[in-house]
Parts: structure tokens; sequence; C-alpha cells
């Protein structure tokens, strides 16, 4: 299997993805997690393939939406396209955007 981008460009920022083992915050196990002051997307490196990449998106979206400057964004609309996003990316071909 591919590895994951190890960084993603979102506006004019770069965001790091790292994988981090035993990912917490305020002792509550995570899936992922963005921080905006770093620029850092950390996903847990406990999970499965294909649930680092549905987290990956989920944390992209939440990148793309404070860049865009959304800093107050609703989980549940994040949760929701972050899923369908990942099922279009996965099942679809976007060769041609670089064309």
């Amino acid at each position: 299997m591919k590895a994951l981008p190890l960084s993603f460009r979102i506006g004019s920022v770069d965001y790091v993805v790292k994988e981090i083992e035993g990912l917490h915050d305020s002792g509550e196990e995570l899936l992922g997690q963005v921080t905006y002051h770093d620029t850092q997307i950390r996903l847990n490196s406990e999970s499965s393939e294909c649930r680092k990449k549905n987290v990956l998106i989920h944390e992209l979206l939440h990148a793309m939406l404070y860049e865009a400057g959304y800093d107050e964004q609703d989980e549940e609309m994040v949760r929701r396209l972050g899923n369908v996003l990942t099922q279009v990316l996965t099942d679809n071909d976007f060769g041609f955007m670089r064309e």
C-alpha cells in the first residue's frame, strides 16, 4: 500500500502529516488532530490504513475551512463531508485536474 503524503499545501500554508502512537487530547483517545499554530496534522498510528485515509481527509477539511477564514466549524458537517469526500476521492480518477 502506498504511504500517506508527508505534507499538503492549503492556501499559502504547508501542513505536515505525522503519525503518532497513542494520540490523545485531555485524556481522550483521538483518531486525528489538526493544529493550526504549528500546521500539523496528526494521525493515530494504531488506526487501520483505510481509517487513516478517512481521518486525514477529515483533518484536511478542518484545515481548509480554517485557512478560508472559518474559525468556528461544525464538527458534524466536517465528519459527514469528510466521509463522502473520502469515498469520492477513492472511487474516482482526478488525473484530469492536473492536465
